[in-house]
């Protein structure tokens, strides 16, 4: 046994403190945002480094869930983010699992078109273009197809499979038979649930965030993503729609409204992160890249 185990020394307890200013740096801008969008517009706007909510009150909530168009954008995102997430993962799985057999005829020239699109890319103007011809445009399906596969989580997927699944088993499964289909979802599928986590977070995390596609290719208001209002409220400071006629104490409520639909935005995520995070370490490190 070590025996400088459980000992603490001068350099563990520097490196505790620098993580714990790291973690205060990047916690304290939640904590804030949470504690003013629970607070009186006039205690926030006197006291800008809130710990806790002064003035408790949910008239902020009240004003925001009171509109529309915020409902609208959460139910937008929420059908961009599942739908979305269901058919990339899916996708992604499928070409990971075609690109980790080494007897796939052109393998490495698939491969190597593939990690070329990590440095070089046609633009936003060509791929406007593309989705313009195909019908795309002020459709739900722009905010899916366009993004529907990305290169890394590609590249982490097929790592993955390599890693886990050996090619014994293959050989297993077509000795008793069993077609690409069934070993796919019989073998493939139970041994990549790590992976899965992962790659469904990634995707995840990325369609609920979208917004700029929506911009580029959507006209509609009510295919608009909960992230489009977001950024109208903070970025254009558009919020008179949402305050409407109301009385001069509730229009006090505008800047603390901008933090409450912070919350609002930011909440889904923080509720399906703590389900995928025992997954998370572990398929990022298995499926690391390497060839």
């Amino acid at each position: 046994m070590n025996p400088r185990m459980g000992k603490t020394t001068l350099f563990d307890v520097a490196v505790y403190a620098v993580l714990l200013l790291v973690s205060l740096v990047f916690v304290y801008p939640f904590l804030y945002i949470l504690a003013a969008s629970l607070s009186d517009p006039v205690r926030v706007f006197n006291d800008p480094l809130l710990l806790y909510p002064r003035g408790f009150t949910l008239e902020s909530y009240d004003i925001l869930l009171g509109f529309r168009a915020v409902w609208t954008g959460y139910a937008n995102s929420t059908l961009y983010t599942i739908g979305g997430t269901a058919l990339s993962t899916a996708v992604t799985l499928l070409a990971a699992h075609s690109l980790s057999r080494r007897d796939l005829a052109g393998r490495g020239a698939i491969v190597f078109i593939v990690v070329l699109t990590m440095f070089f890319s046609g633009g936003m103007i060509p791929l406007f273009l593309v989705v313009k011809s195909l019908g795309l445009l002020d459709t739900r399906w722009a905010m899916i197809i366009p993004t529907l596969m990305t290169t890394w989580n590609l590249l982490i997927a097929k790592s993955y499979l390599e890693t886990n699944v050996p090619g014994e088993l293959r050989d297993a499964a077509e000795v008793d038979g069993a077609s690409e289909i069934t070993f796919f979802a019989r073998i493939v599928l139970p041994l990549s649930k790590p992976i899965i986590a992962v790659i469904a977070l990634f995707y995840g995390a990325s369609q609920w965030n979208a917004y700029f596609g929506a911009l580029i290719y959507l006209r509609d208001r009510s295919l608009y993503p909960l992230q489009v209002f977001l950024r109208e409220i903070l970025i254009l400071d558009q919020n008179s729609e949402m305050m409407g006629a109301v009385s001069d104490n509730r229009a006090m409520y505008a800047l603390t409204l901008k933090y409450a639909i912070m919350v609002v935005a930011v909440a889904p995520l923080l509720i399906v992160f703590p389900f995928v995070q025992r997954y998370f370490v572990k398929g990022v490190l298995i499926g690391a890249l390497k060839e």
